[in-house]
């Protein structure tokens, strides 16, 4: 209880932020180190990997990035003082840091816009360093039209894109603690181990490893077919199952589809609509992520009405599931790149996201 007070009470302190701006204290010496610590970690990084990242993020800072939120988190109140040393430490990072602090902060957008307007007190750089931009966008004008994203793509508000949870989201304040968080850990371990994932790894392979963690969710949709009572479905499952187990080599090819089975999902949230439930309120969980009441009670039952957790040990399950995650996170790395870099509330609208994929699913 007193974290998820202290967790309220710090996006309460948002909404002061000018306030808290002409009152900001001294930075604390050990936030500075750690602030400077990151900045020098992030350039290494980004050394050790100059031939493998994308331009786009030879200037990103994650770790410097990880450093930031969690110090504003600790200390809202030193926002300005904690900007302006990270901005010092690293300036050849400032638009992707303004870009992370604005969509986490949107309480912060004003002060963050007259800390950027001012050049900084002072840079202390060893070697020459290229200064990005104060306005990320800078470089790319626009995203592309909705008609030309891949369908599982997200449409964000500013465009129409429809957000049937902004209006079931009664515990945003603890919400958006969790998004941020489940946003850290993405910057800090996911998203890293899904693109070394993807340079080491074939595109047949990466496709062949997909195939066999969606035959390994057969279980769970076969059941979920008997008991939406859609028998057809169910057999299809079965019949896909069974064949790309054995003739597929565990999954690894599709033999099924070419025999014109073709693939389809099915949970327990889906079934619960199925019979008439609802969404229910809007929930974030840790590790997780988005998902609604419904939804989250049916990731509970899909957990039992897989077999893994039944005839693995907890280490092996784990170990599968976090393989899972990084093969699935790999999938996403195009969709999260566009969201960050074109969202102008990356929570917002990777609710609204939420809804749209999960309308799409429940309409199959």
């Amino acid at each position: 209880m007193p974290r998820i007070l202290a967790a309220i009470f710090v996006f309460a302190v948002l909404s002061m932020a000018p306030v808290l701006g002409a009152l900001a204290q001294a930075l604390p010496q050990e936030m500075m180190q750690q602030i400077g610590a990151a900045a020098e970690q992030g350039r290494q990084h980004r050394a050790a990997l100059s031939d493998i990242i994308d331009e786009r993020r030879q200037t990103a800072n994650r770790q410097l990035e990880t450093v930031v939120v969690a110090a504003i988190n600790q200390r809202p109140d030193l926002f300005q003082a904690i900007m302006r040393e990270a901005q010092r430490e690293a300036p050849e990072s400032s638009a992707s840091l303004n870009m992370t602090v604005r969509g986490m902060f949107p309480g912060f957008a004003g002060t963050l816009r007259s800390l950027t307007s001012a050049p900084p007190e002072r840079v202390t750089i060893a070697t020459p360093r290229i200064l990005a931009s104060s306005d990320p966008r800078s470089v790319v004008l626009s995203p592309p039209p909705p008609e030309q994203r891949p369908r599982d793509w997200p449409i964000f508000v500013s465009e129409g894109g429809v957000d049937g949870y902004a209006d079931r989201d009664p515990f945003e304040a603890l919400n958006r603690v969790f998004f941020y968080t489940n946003g850290a850990l993405d910057i800090l371990i996911f998203e890293p181990l899904a693109r070394g994932y993807r340079f080491v790894t074939p595109d047949a392979v990466q496709d062949a490893l997909g195939r066999a963690f969606d035959n390994l969710s057969s279980p769970i949709t076969f059941a979920n077919d008997l008991l939406q009572l859609r028998f057809r479905r169910a057999a299809t499952t079965f019949s896909r199952f069974a064949i790309n187990s054995t003739v597929g080599v565990l999954g690894l090819f599709d033999v099924a589809a070419e025999l014109g089975l073709e693939a389809h999902d099915a949970d327990f949230g889906q079934t619960l609509h199925y019979y008439g439930v609802g969404d229910g309120i809007y929930l974030v969980l840790p590790l997780f992520g988005p998902t609604t009441a419904r939804d989250a009670i049916g990731l509970g039952v899909d957990s039992f009405l897989d077999p893994r957790t039944w005839f693995l040990g907890t280490t092996e399950r784990y170990a599968l599931f976090a393989g899972e995650g990084v093969v699935r996170r790999e999938e996403l790395i195009e969709a999260v790149d566009f969201l960050v870099e074109f969202s102008d509330s990356n929570y917002d609208d990777v609710r609204a996201w939420t809804f749209q994929q999960r309308e799409a699913e429940l309409a199959q």
